[in-house]
């Protein structure tokens, strides 16, 4: 067992974050931009990233059984961000290993889970996201886009079978839904949005240190989180706080020259 105390400076917090989106709007890409990124990609989205000068490690995850030797390599000490890319995908996999064991209490005999086979994906699938997390590395699992009707309303959410995506959305910190943005000059912008408040949207920030609107940096999410820095798009409470710290400085550095200028004035009047 380990105690330790928030308020320790040495006290950084790892985050674990979803993002899901639209095909094609960057999800893979904003994953890489972590520290240190060991990559399981599910279904060879990142096939381009040498060409597009990004440099990261990727496992290429062929079947369910490639994630043992996956696990392995995250304990290493070479890597800071693990990504799973897409998790849906990961599903599939895991669902085709089940299927392959040819167990009749998971499967049908038309080769579809069972009720309890389902309930064996959603444990197994689960329980290995978890062990992900217990390493103390960020994590980031990423997701394709599906919508959920909700009594006329359509909501955006992550798409992965079984009820696991509600079970995720609890045991990550943040969840981003990514799209792309008009900007005043016209331009496309591609933004995360991190709003638990906004109806049309699945989306969590358990951290307190994000805005509704969040840049898809991920190193910078991780010092947002982290307390080491705020940005245009950190949480309004903590820009006030970093704000009227630099008022106090101000203020201090003020009242220092001015205690230094009295100085200097009551020894200019002794000198006469």
């Amino acid at each position: 067992m380990n105690i330790i105390n928030t308020k320790d400076p040495a006290f950084q917090p790892s985050v674990v974050m979803m993002v899901y989106g639209e095909g094609g709007v960057g999800k893979t890409t904003f994953a890489s931009t972590g520290p240190d990124v060991l990559l399981a990609d599910c279904e060879n989205g990142s096939k381009y990233f040498g060409l597009r000068g990004i440099k990261v490690d990727i496992a290429q995850i062929r079947t369910w059984s490639d994630m043992k030797d996956f696990l392995d390599e995250v304990k290493k000490d070479k890597y800071k961000t693990i990504v799973i890319d897409p998790i849906g995908e990961l599903m599939e996999k895991l669902k085709t290993f089940m299927i392959a064991k040819a167990d009749s209490k998971l499967v049908q005999r038309d080769g579809s889970p069972t009720m309890a086979g389902w309930g064996w994906l959603k444990t197994t699938l689960k329980m290995y996201i978890k062990a992900l997390r217990d390493t103390g590395k960020h994590i980031i699992l990423v997701a394709h886009l599906t919508e959920k009707d909700d009594e006329g309303r359509m909501i955006k959410r992550p798409k992965i079978e079984t009820k696991l995506a509600d079970d995720l959305v609890a045991l990550v910190d943040i969840v981003a839904y990514m799209t792309v943005v008009k900007t005043e000059a016209g331009d496309d912008k591609r933004v995360l949005i991190v709003d638990p408040t906004n109806d049309k949207y699945t989306a969590k920030d358990r951290t307190g240190q994000l805005g509704k609107l969040v840049e898809p940096d991920f190193s910078k999410i991780i010092n947002a989180c982290q307390g080491n820095k705020t940005y245009q798009w950190s949480n309004t409470e903590q820009i006030m706080k970093e704000e009227i710290k630099k008022s106090d400085e101000k203020d201090e550095k003020k009242e220092a020259v001015k205690v230094a200028k009295d100085k200097l004035k009551k020894s200019n009047g002794k000198n006469k």
